[in-house]
């Protein structure tokens, strides 16, 4: 016996490394775009009307210069004429300045060129400026930029491209003047194109484009800072500009979220000891700057209103290079500033402003990125993540489980899982799950198990935001450490949101054949569990209920037979399927035939039995462990 269990946890461990993964997941579309496009296509001042994307204006004189750091989802359309890229912040890895303008596998909507052929391939999204006048230029004309593989987002294959292109006037044609075939992540590179004095005319035009699959969010390049003038050379790589990488800034020393009742708990404590603030300084030149951050109340409603809080104050020398990032830490803000504990309100939201300015007489070429925008929401919910998925998680096998790993700061009672599903090409409407939450991994120590005859399938929403999953009965928790996730009850990966831009793989734990895991990745599950009576604007997902199916499987481990007793009230048949942990049906039979299952041909593994019920097509799990 002893040598039997033996054999049994070696199997066990062996298996969970191995063959128990979680992965990471590619997206099949764009949700900020779409909900953009959701609620503009009928505008009549929309980007999507025909009417609005070009206009007369006179063409455009230099200097052309464009780093991305509006806070828009499209190219300026005073600069560009098409709306093919995506401008956001959370794909490139360390940019040049605060956004970029990322090119994909999606069109303007944000859903794939040709979601219908999976391995469709082809010319995908344009950035093609307007029309500029250069007639009366003499001196020498550059155009740079910088260009990333990959970032944060999927890489794009060595047969994929990103191109430059300069429209020929005399025939009307596009001639490519650079080109580079997809490659694995890498820092910004610096590219310089001279304009030859052939396209020196009143209608010159570049454009970027992509070759790349056309069927989801996949293949991604980034492009920031680009910039067309004369007097330049070969050798002028530097920019006059110091700027902000990101507006991913919090204030909160654990979570990016927090119920609003629970942070009152403690104000100061709860606040970071000092925030990281990363800049690039774009110049040869060591530069001193007053960085400074303000916050304002909007009282809950979305909008800024009232009077801003004090501004806190710092000032540094950015040193000069110009291909690293400077990380500069402002010491103490939870004493110089902690959110005013307002104890009449249920929720808050908070506007953050960072911004700094030059202490030097040097120019400042692009003003905009000095300035930065996030917000502070103070709901009913924790949260680790930022909001927006770069990726997919998913974890293999049937029955395998997913626990959220949050430090609860005030007893309260849990409502409400938030959870955020990717959507994907397959029909998941057969992929189902049921909420868990456990108080402790090890020993594993299930305090709340959604009830036997309800489940949840995952649902997506079109505006990119999470959607609510209902407890079926309120659990009332006491401050302290618990483990929010489900246990799932079918094959197929749930794709739920990743946000790549915080990391909390710690907090992420999967458990597939019996032994519970972190995650194996950089990132944030995108799961947010729900307290107290304070209602989110968040849509919320109806359970599915089924009839109560139960099955003895033993003995367990074993090594010639499973046998089974149905403990239903019900007197349906079944469909009964032993399944190795790849999910290939080794044997299959019915309950009516049988109550054993003989195994003695079987390897060594971890199994699952499946039992469908052959009149509601309600399956239920049993793992299983063979050893011989």
């Amino acid at each position: 016996m002893i040598k039997q269990l033996l054999i049994s946890l070696a199997i066990l461990f062996t298996y969970s490394n191995v063959f128990a993964q979680d992965v990471l997941l590619e997206l099949s579309g764009n949700n900020t775009i779409g909900k953009f496009y959701n609620a503009n296509k009928n505008n009549p001042d929309s980007p999507y009307l025909e009417k609005n994307k070009k206009n007369n204006k006179a063409a455009l004189t230099l200097p052309f210069i464009d780093d991305f750091s509006q806070n828009y989802i499209f190219p300026d359309g005073n600069l560009w004429e098409d709306m093919d890229v995506y401008i956001n912040s959370n794909f490139p890895d360390y940019p040049i300045t605060y956004g970029v303008a990322t090119f994909d596998g999606l069109d303007a909507t944000g859903t794939p060129y040709n979601f219908a052929v999976p391995t469709s391939y082809g010319p995908a999204d344009s950035l093609t400026s307007k029309q500029i006048d250069l007639t009366t230029i003499t001196d020498s004309v550059f155009l740079s930029f910088y260009y990333q593989p990959q970032g944060y987002g999927n890489k794009p294959e060595t047969k994929d491209s990103l191109r430059l292109e300069f429209f020929r006037q005399s025939d009307s044609s596009w001639v490519r003047m650079w080109g580079i075939p997809g490659a694995p992540n890498q820092p910004f590179q610096k590219v310089m194109i001279p304009v030859d004095t052939s396209f020196h005319n009143n209608e010159f035009q570049f454009r970027f484009l992509n070759w790349a699959t056309l069927s989801g969010n996949v293949d991604h390049w980034h492009v920031d800072y680009v910039y067309l003038n004369d007097n330049r050379n070969h050798a002028d790589t530097a920019l006059n500009d110091v700027s902000f990488i990101t507006n991913h800034f919090n204030l909160l020393k654990e979570f990016t979220a927090m119920p609003w009742s629970h942070y009152l708990i403690d104000t100061t404590g709860f606040m970071k000891d000092s925030i990281g603030i990363a800049y690039r300084n774009n110049d040869n030149s060591n530069i001193p700057v007053e960085y400074k951050y303000q916050v304002i109340s909007n009282n809950g409603n979305g909008l800024p209103t009232g009077s801003p809080f004090p501004f806190i104050t710092s000032n540094h020398v950015v040193t000069a290079h110009t291909d690293s990032i400077v990380f500069l830490a402002v010491s103490q803000p939870a004493h110089e500033f902690n959110y005013p504990a307002d104890f009449s309100a249920l929720t808050k939201v908070f506007q953050i402003k960072n911004y700094f300015k030059l202490l030097t007489t040097f120019p400042d070429d692009h003003l905009k990125n000095d300035t930065v925008y996030s917000y502070q929401v103070f709901g009913s919910y924790y949260a680790y993540d930022d909001g927006s998925a770069e990726e997919g998680y998913g974890v293999q096998g049937i029955g395998s489980k997913l626990a959220h790993e949050f430090d609860i700061k005030k007893d309260d009672t849990l409502k409400a899982f938030q959870i955020y599903f990717n959507p994907i090409m397959n029909d998941l409407s057969d992929q189902t799950f049921r909420l868990k939450v456990w108080s402790s991994l090890s020993p594993e120590t299930e305090i709340y198990s959604q009830a036997a005859t309800l489940y949840y399938e995952p649902e997506y929403s079109k505006t990119n935001e999470f959607l609510n999953y209902d407890l079926d009965i309120p659990l009332y928790l006491t401050a302290g450490t618990y483990y929010f996730g489900w246990e799932k009850i079918s094959q197929e990966f749930l794709n739920v949101g990743w946000d790549v831009n915080t990391n909390n793989r710690s907090k992420v734990h999967y458990n597939s054949v019996g032994v519970w895991q972190s995650a194996s990745f950089d990132g944030s599950l995108m799961l947010r569990p729900v307290f107290g009576s304070v209602a989110d604007p968040v849509v919320s997902i109806n359970e599915k209920e089924i009839l109560t199916d139960d099955f003895d499987v033993y003995p367990n481990p074993t090594s010639k037979a499973i046998y089974f007793k149905n403990n239903n009230a019900n007197n349906n048949s079944y469909h009964i399927q032993l399944i190795d942990i790849y999910g290939k049906v080794i044997i299959e039979t019915e309950s009516d035939l049988t109550n054993k299952i003989d195994v003695s041909t079987v390897a060594n593994g971890i199994y699952i039995i499946r039992f469908t019920n052959n009149e509601t097509s309600n399956s239920i799990l049993k793992k299983i462990i063979i050893s011989k």
